[in-house]
């Protein structure tokens, strides 16, 4: 591992204007802008790393950012860790990862994260808290949360703006002629969240959604959207709704398989939209048309608002998503169906 003493004794110069180089603090003593240039592209080009073991010691950043993953089986959260890797990196800091098995968000326990000295805390998912979150707040730990959370006193909520993005969602399907929307979801909070706000949005366009077309599995993650859609087609019978919202991508991606199995064709039958635009998204047939969560200005938010110097604060920070067109999507035509 290169040192900063190699780097000293490479160019001649002491360890310690080295140090403040690399640190930040070599003008405030007087270094002359091109020594301290010198440093930094030899710095650059040996590949140094600060070690954050003495960094710890002698009470300094250490470089290091803990992130919580709500769930590895979850393709959202994949894009997420990629995201913040990529940004990590540039940035020359480190990520350490922790997280849990699906279905067990409330047993996340991050007190093995307190003997690393971390400069900040990401929690990626909504709407859990982790086991031992108040140990770091009290130690005035930086927390960000990707996510919808409880209003947390010292934690920064970074989350899409759903309602909005519901709003453009129901406004584009209106555009298409769809004024019969169904849903499919489950019991999940996030999930009945999007449910409660794509009702608000129906409603403030004036439509009105049949209870019978919003349908909540009792599973969860991809088998959901099986279900969700199987008791739709069920319930609804020969009266489709037009239109169906799912919760999730990845439920839209199951419920194509079973409108594929009962022979309903989409869109020329039955449009079908979700919401998260995951990387397979693209991929389906038809490709799906989603409302994107912008990942990447989300994780360039929170990862600013962990590495900026200041006090700790309690708010939540609203992104706009996008809406992503694809083929699963088309006017209603005149028999009905889209």
């Amino acid at each position: 591992m290169v040192t900063q003493k190699d780097i000293a004794q490479r160019l001649g110069v002491s360890a310690s204007l080295v140090s403040r180089a690399l640190g930040g603090t070599a003008p405030g003593i007087g270094a002359a802008a091109t020594t301290i240039e010198r440093i930094r592209v030899e710095a650059a080009k040996l590949k140094y790393q600060p070690n954050a073991v003495a960094l710890s010691l002698r009470g300094t950043s250490t470089r290091t950012i803990g992130v919580v993953i709500k769930n590895f089986d979850d393709p959202f959260f994949g894009r997420v860790i990629a995201e913040l890797q990529a940004l990590a990196t540039a940035k020359q800091f480190s990520l350490l990862l922790t997280g849990c098995p699906p279905g067990a968000e409330a047993r996340v326990d991050i007190h093995s994260m307190e003997k690393h000295r971390l400069d900040g805390l990401i929690i990626t998912g909504s709407d859990f808290v982790p086991e031992g979150l108040k140990s770091f707040l009290s130690r005035d730990v930086k927390v960000v949360r990707l996510g919808f959370g409880p209003v947390t006193p010292g934690v920064i909520n970074v989350t899409v703006d759903l309602e909005s993005g519901l709003r453009q969602l129901v406004s584009y399907l209106t555009k298409l002629g769809h004024r019969d929307i169904g849903y499919i979801g489950d019991e999940t909070a996030p999930n009945l969240r999007r449910e409660k706000l794509l009702l608000a949005a129906l409603k403030k366009a004036s439509l009105l959604a049949r209870p019978n077309c919003f349908v909540r599995a009792k599973t969860t993650g991809a088998d959901a959207g099986y279900e969700a859609m199987q008791i739709l087609l069920k319930r609804c019978g020969d009266l489709l709704p037009t239109a169906v919202v799912a919760a999730e991508d990845v439920l839209a991606q199951t419920a194509l398989r079973v409108l594929f199995e009962r022979r309903v064709r989409v869109p020329q039958d039955l449009t079908l939209v979700g919401v998260d635009d995951v990387p397979s998204a693209r991929m389906t047939i038809p490709a799906l048309t989603t409302l994107r969560q912008p990942i990447p200005a989300m994780v360039q938010i929170a990862f600013e608002q962990l590495i900026t110097t200041g006090e700790k604060s309690q708010r939540t920070i609203l992104v706009k998503p996008e809406l992503v067109i694809r083929e699963s999507s088309a006017a209603k035509t005149e028999n009905g169906n889209g």
